[in-house]
């Protein structure tokens, strides 16, 4: 047998030195033969190895990256049969090197980056693509921003300002600002996007309802509609993607780290407090460097090739992780988006992320009183990576999208737009990663955001999020790696949740909101154990939160999704969302042919 090893009575004479080395086991799949002889079929190579239940039990529990004493520490004590007979299990281990089925963290990142040999093709590059709507003077601002960038790194990006107003007079000044700019900017307003809508609906008349859904001008907040039109009128290139409020003026904290990369895929944003954008720019500092052009050139790459050509950058530690969940990154992996951080504003539309700060953070923002009621409002922050970040998703509308191949599309209406297309491009994309940069790039509303009301409701989320979420917890359990593909079974997924009974549909969403909920009381009551000196008026802003959310899971309450009229009662929103989901299951089976037929123009 390959594997078949005595683990008699061991006697050790002295202690050697340790090795901190990291190692984790191989992901693979075991068979039983007989009563003490297996085979491990290890997935990445499909290689079969015949081996010993003692041997499997090591793999079993070596997931973890670490090094081998605390391997052979942990084997022991979940093995009782196994305990002071540690020279056996090191032997065990070292033969698990010798066949790779135990790799070290630097074979594992070394993997990453062998990358087929064939020289990557440049991806096209479209510009700079703007959201825009009612908002000409702030457009107007970002332009300024955008054209004095250019002249500092020499650079000719196209501006391409897709208008989302629905207001004439609004759409008039908006066009003005395009053409009054010194830049080579693209005007797509009503007018274009009439004819380009047209222009599919005469191409593809059968899918005329799923087109009119995607693109189609109407009322409410439709930021995700012009994001549509984008990616289908860009389809094969890739852009960088902005909002009419924000700066092309990147800035970086001082602990700033561009050294170490995070490629666990959760990395943590950080947060620095002011009372104005002056205060705000006091606790950063200018870039100097090309900032759009680097995140141009990172967007759309193999990652491994990414590593490689960044050798300056080094790979966190990645002990305690688990290698078979690490490996959802491969060769193939590619970087589909790039994103940023943003000094000024904060995207998020609620406070509740503040109340997880830690440490000198979480001291920043209950400084004293008048400081914590004015940063509860999250109006002028810093909010950044402290390093880079692989992430599995973009957490927010990203800064640059690689459109080469087939890519998700945006919910056309209602917030949380940008987290129903992060999930999707990863359910399409299911070893993609979202490049983050620790560098922010200026956000400015014109308008101050009531945000600590949220502390005196309910955590609640729209269609938007619950399904972005709701990808998120089915897309592991398909095996295509064909973007459309998986965007058809995806489809076929919500077909099935919509399909389903009444009370399955109910249970759904009341699992979901308890979970929301139950995991911000769970977090929240965590952090009153860790700081119980904190400063009462903290405190009692978090009970109240724990409290709203924790008497909402205990009521019965119908499990409503935010917008939702209550008034009809949850029978009818169940029909409702019903029909929600026929209509985006359709859309979903459509976009793949919109993207290839744009692609061939």
């Amino acid at each position: 047998m390959e594997f078949e090893f005595n683990l008699g009575e061991q006697i050790i004479n002295s202690q050697p030195k340790r090795d901190e080395t990291l190692y984790a086991s191989v992901s693979g799949s075991a068979a039983q033969l007989s009563a003490d002889e297996l085979v491990f079929l290890e997935h990445q190579t499909n290689a079969n190895h015949m081996m010993t239940m003692t041997v499997l039990n090591a793999i079993s529990l070596a997931r973890q990256f670490k090094p081998i004493h605390e391997h052979v520490q942990h084997l022991q004590q979940m093995v009782p049969e196994l305990r002071g007979q540690q020279a056996a299990i090191e032997k065990v281990f070292g033969f698990l090197k010798k066949k790779h089925l135990l790799v070290s963290e630097e074979q594992w990142i070394e993997s990453l980056k062998n990358t087929p040999q064939e020289a990557e093709q440049a991806l096209p590059y479209a510009g700079i693509v703007v959201r825009t709507c009612h908002r000409p003077d702030s457009l107007k601002r970002l332009l300024d921003s955008i054209e004095l960038y250019l002249q500092q790194h020499n650079r000719s990006d196209a501006v391409l300002v897709f208008d989302d107003s629905t207001d004439k007079h609004k759409m008039e000044q908006t066009a003005a600002v395009c053409q009054e700019s010194s830049l080579k900017v693209q005007y797509y307003g009503e007018a274009w996007q009439q004819q380009f809508i047209e222009m599919l609906c005469q191409a593809l008349p059968e899918h005329q309802p799923e087109i009119q859904w995607l693109l189609a001008q109407r009322e409410g907040f439709t930021a995700g509609r012009v994001w549509n039109l984008a990616l289908l009128s860009l389809a094969g290139k890739k852009f960088a993607f902005y909002d009419d409020d924000y700066l092309l003026q990147p800035r970086e904290s001082a602990d700033s780290n561009h050294e170490t990369i995070d490629i666990t895929g959760r990395g943590d944003l950080s947060v620095g407090f002011g009372l104005n954008v002056r205060e705000i720019k006091d606790g950063s500092r200018t870039v100097e460097s090309d900032v759009l052009g680097m995140s141009i050139d990172a967007c759309g790459r193999r990652f491994g090739d990414w590593l490689e050509n960044n050798a300056d950058v080094g790979v966190g530690t990645l002990k305690y992780e688990e290698l078979p969940e690490l490996q959802r990154q491969d060769t193939h992996t590619r970087i589909k988006t790039v994103g940023h951080g943003t000094w000024g504003s904060p995207r998020a539309s609620s406070n509740y992320w503040l109340y997880f700060l830690t440490g000198k953070q979480r001291e920043a923002f209950w400084k004293d009183r008048d400081i914590y009621l004015d940063n509860i409002e999250a109006s002028h922050l810093l909010h950044y990576s402290d390093n880079l970040e692989a992430l599995h998703y973009n957490r927010f509308s990203p800064a640059v999208i690689d459109n080469s191949s087939v890519s998700a599309f945006a919910m056309p209406t209602d917030v949380n737009e940008d987290h129903f297309f992060g999930c999707l491009m990863l359910g399409c994309y299911p070893n993609q990663v979202s490049l983050h940069y620790p560098y922010m790039m200026g956000h400015i509303q014109d308008q101050m955001r009531n945000r600590s009301s949220m502390n005196h409701v309910a955590l609640q989320a729209n269609l938007n999020r619950f399904l972005g979420d709701y990808f998120l917890s089915v897309s592991g359990r398909f095996d295509s790696v064909d973007p459309a593909t998986r965007m058809q079974i995806l489809a076929s997924c919500l077909d099935d949740l919509g399909s389903s009974s009444d009370q399955l549909i109910e249970n759904r969403l009341r699992e979901y909101r308890n979970q929301l909920s139950a995991d911000l009381v769970h977090s929240l009551q965590q952090q009153l154990l860790e700081v119980p000196d904190a400063p009462i008026y903290w405190q009692a802003d978090v009970r109240e939160i724990i409290e709203t959310n924790a008497s909402y899971i205990r009521s019965s309450d119908s499990p409503y999704l935010s917008g939702w009229d209550q008034s009809q009662g949850l029978s009818s929103s169940i029909q409702d969302l019903r029909t929600e989901l026929d209509t985006v299951s359709k859309a979903m089976k459509v976009w793949p042919k919109l993207w290839s037929f744009c692609l061939a123009q």
